[in-house]
């Protein structure tokens, strides 16, 4: 009996072991006394064809 409830400790605590850092969402990052969240922005060009033309455009793609 001493060892199945010694088991069931172990597995719980090795289960929470392992969920805490999959909970983690978004980096905070503190600067200046500020909070802000972190965004890595790029700019991406598309090309579309639009009525036999060629139409290209540079669109702000964020995280």
């Amino acid at each position: 009996m001493k060892k199945i409830l010694l088991a069931s400790v172990i597995a719980l605590a090795t289960a929470s072991a392992v969920i805490a850092p999959t909970q983690a969402e978004t980096i905070v990052v503190k600067t200046h006394d500020h909070m802000h969240m972190k965004k890595h922005c790029r700019t991406k060009v598309v090309t579309t064809w639009k009525h036999h033309h060629r139409v290209v455009r540079e669109v702000r793609v964020c995280n």
